[in-house]
């Protein structure tokens, strides 16, 4: 009897741990990037754009097969980070050293996950408090563990609070509104815009400091044909830029949540700054999850529209936090 019993619990232990190998994470990973780069400019950039450019008949059902493949996309890339949102904080639960913090970690993940569900579902403003809150205690919490227990280096560190920071500032501003309207408050939240505006000037500097931690120490990889890509969006935006101001600002709001209340060259610099961050990190072949990271964080934008990019903030900051190497095998993890 006991000779079989103990087989049998680590069977059932092999079990609850997840059955993902480093290389089955990493090309999941890989498949939500593709998802969403193809969301993003399928639903978010084509559609949008379209609505201001003359459409012939072609030119419509082009747009329409757009917005088509866009939304299959969008709804892939859903069920995607939740997957991979669900894998990670387990892992991440499983191997925490403090019983504390495992108990606060699950008791904010199903709380999540549960308001998750219920905004889904019945979408009732007390549904999505519940969701952003705890998504954003997990922000928080993912960060102040990383920097107590000082998982990643003083520079990254400093991106990874800004990054955080930036997030929690846009949290205040949708949350505080939300929580006035479920306690039928009539009065406007204090300090809303101060704190959105706040929130999108740390995004700004999040850039120069991911660059100073991830990108600078891999600069040889940028290559030329890294400065070219970069240069070319860069040119791209500099003429859409030239475009009457107003109109500007709405793609800029509808595609990234940037209101560009600075002046417009700053935009530039640290979008330049945090693309040639992203290049380096992901041709210099040992950053997977930092350039992974980046890109979930930069493409669920400073505004998060729904649930969806509120995970894909999520699973970003996880990511540059270095929660696949401290949530699971060393292995895992390189660069960060």
């Amino acid at each position: 009897m006991l000779e079989g019993a103990a087989p049998r619990r680590a069977a059932a232990k092999r079990i609850w741990l997840p059955a993902l190998t480093a290389t089955g994470l990493q090309q999941l990973t890989a498949v939500l990037l593709a998802a969403v780069l193809a969301e993003t400019l399928l639903l978010r950039g084509v559609i949008r754009i379209g609505v201001h450019v003359p459409k012939g008949e072609g030119v419509a059902g082009a747009f329409q097969a757009a917005s088509f493949l866009g939304s299959l996309a969008f709804n892939f890339a859903s069920l995607l980070a939740i997957g991979l949102v669900v894998v990670i904080l387990a892992s991440m639960v499983q191997r925490m050293e403090s019983s504390l913090g495992r108990v606060a970690l699950v008791g904010l993940s199903l709380a999540m996950l549960s308001g998750l569900a219920l905004s889904l579902i019945i979408d009732a403003p007390a549904a999505d408090a519940l969701f952003g809150v705890t998504v954003a205690l997990l922000v928080g919490f993912i960060t102040i563990v990383t920097v107590s227990e000082r998982r990643v280096g003083p520079a990254a560190t400093l991106a990874l609070i800004l990054v955080a920071a930036a997030y929690l500032s846009y949290q205040y501003y949708v949350l505080s509104y939300l929580f006035y309207q479920i306690l039928d408050y009539g009065a406007v939240p204090p300090l809303t815009i101060e704190v959105l505006r706040l929130g999108e000037a740390l995004a700004v500097v999040a850039a120069a400091a991911a660059f100073w931690a991830w990108g600078l120490p891999r600069w040889r990889w940028v290559g030329k044909a890294g400065l070219a890509a970069v240069a070319a969006v860069l040119l791209a935006l500099t003429l859409a830029g030239l475009s009457p101001a107003s109109t500007m600002a709405i793609l800029a709001l509808w595609t990234t949540g940037l209101s560009l209340f600075l002046p417009f060259p700053i935009y530039l610099l640290a979008l330049a700054l945090y693309l040639l961050t992203l290049v380096a990190c992901w041709r210099s072949g040992d950053a997977f999850w930092t350039a992974a990271g980046l890109l979930l964080v930069l493409l669920a934008g400073y505004m998060a529209e729904s649930t969806y990019h509120h995970l894909l903030l999520l699973v970003g900051v996880a990511l540059l936090s270095g929660a696949v190497q401290w949530a699971g095998p060393r292995t895992w993890v390189k660069g960060v």
